[in-house]
């Protein structure tokens, strides 16, 4: 009997090594826990690549809207449309409003609150540790100024 692997509990797979690039422009591998096909459409979170994705279908649909997440479930608690008008600080006041009410700054509440309108933080690259010259010490040497 297999032992019950990390993805079940906590439903954060993933990949064994690098996703291979599909023609509709998500990437698929295989879970490296529980050894099932997953699928992620920005490489930061997966999903099980069988079956109805509802988060997939809820950050794809028309207009812009705040959806709160449960993560332990995978379905989609709430939904908020976003007002075509709405400026940047609107929408920022209608996220903290919902933070507040579902309570998901709270510790352990498993919840998440997306943008649907809001892009992929881009990635940035690890900047390189520039190589110093060695300083000679305890020679009696002082910089110059």
């Amino acid at each position: 009997m297999k032992a019950l692997t990390q993805c079940w509990f906590t439903r954060i797979h993933q990949p064994e090594g690098r996703g291979h690039k599909e023609d509709d422009g998500s990437h698929s591998s295989i879970c490296r826990h529980c050894e099932r096909a997953i699928v992620s459409w920005h490489k930061g979170r997966w999903f099980l690549a069988d079956g109805f994705n509802v988060t997939h279908l809820a950050e794809t649909v028309g207009g812009r809207f705040l959806f709160v997440l449960d993560t332990a479930e995978e379905v989609v608690i709430a939904r908020y449309p976003v007002h075509l008008a709405a400026t940047e600080d609107d929408i920022e006041a209608l996220r903290l409003d919902l933070i507040a009410r579902h309570g998901i700054d709270e510790p352990g509440s498993g919840l998440e609150l997306h943008d649907s309108g809001s892009a992929a933080a881009p990635r940035r690259k690890p900047a390189r540790a520039r190589r110093q010259p060695m300083q000679p010490q305890g020679m009696g040497l002082s910089p110059t100024l």
